[in-house]
């Protein structure tokens, strides 16, 4: 992928910073319209833009679809593309077979002609499936679970899969948990660089939703899952899920309590703004 230009091709999408400014194109203010999801306008345009210059010999890959707002945004126009995307239907009480036929119908309106493969389950379990993902990864957009542990690991597994110069779009990433796992990994793992941050003023920005963050790698070495990562990750896809699966069944028995909850503890990992960076 030729993160050079992405990057000098982004202002041409919007009509002055994109940080102030909505898309030239109208089209992403349909598709936000009509697909439910969390995806901004800029978002889309942005990620649209990625999956173009993807050359075809490399892979798009999505982890954390929902009912395929960003997903319907990303294959515009890239009928020649392979698009690779990871949900395990869990989060936001979603009713799992619901919830895929709906992303389903939403591929079938804005993405009949695409090559796209559902992968669903654990990303972190599916990544490392041998032959899970055919080609290098060029462009990897990351909407998953937000703990410090799972951004943590969104980046980590991947790498293997990478190209060897490779654009990463972290979603939330004004969120100060989002930032502090960057950190922590870049100071373990070479060739990981953040190029671009479009972060949001307050929670839910029209423009920029809870900020994007765009990094670059650039393989420097051979990339394999270190022995401590293996053991995150499978502390991750263990003990971490079963608490997850736990905690998402009780949101569905007492949505209320679960929510209020969830509020106290997540405010300052996820309060933007909090300056806890």
């Amino acid at each position: 992928m030729d993160t050079a230009r992405f990057f000098e091709g982004v202002p041409a999408l919007f009509p002055g910073d994109p940080q102030d400014t909505d898309p030239l194109d109208s089209y992403w203010d349909v598709v936000k319209k009509d697909v439910s999801g969390y995806t901004s306008s800029n978002e889309l345009a942005v990620l649209n833009h990625a999956a173009q210059l993807m050359p075809e010999s490399e892979a798009y890959l999505e982890v954390g679809t929902f009912k395929g707002r960003s997903l319907c945004g990303a294959v515009r126009d890239a009928a020649d593309k392979k698009f690779y995307a990871m949900e395990n239907f869990m989060e936001f009480g979603m009713a799992g077979q619901e919830a895929r036929t709906e992303l389903m119908r939403n591929l079938g309106v804005y993405g009949a002609d695409s090559d796209v493969e559902l992968l669903e389950g654990d990303c972190f379990k599916l990544m490392v499936q041998p032959g899970a993902i055919d080609r290098p990864v060029g462009v990897y957009f990351y909407d998953g679970e937000h703990t410090l542990l799972s951004h943590y690991l969104a980046l980590a597994v991947v790498e293997p899969l990478l190209a060897d110069e490779a654009l990463v779009l972290v979603d939330d990433a004004t969120w100060p948990v989002v930032q502090r796992a960057h950190r922590l990994f870049m100071k373990r793992h070479p060739g990981w660089t953040i190029e671009a941050t479009w972060d949001a003023r307050e929670a839910d920005d029209p423009r920029w939703a809870n900020g994007l963050h765009a990094l670059v790698f650039r393989r420097t070495k051979p990339s394999r899952l270190s022995r401590s990562d293996e053991s995150l990750r499978r502390y991750q896809t263990t003990v971490q899920d079963r608490v997850n699966a736990v905690a998402w069944k009780a949101a569905d028995a007492m949505p209320g309590v679960v929510k209020a909850g969830a509020k106290v503890l997540l405010s300052r990992s996820r309060a933007i703004g909090s300056g806890d960076r």
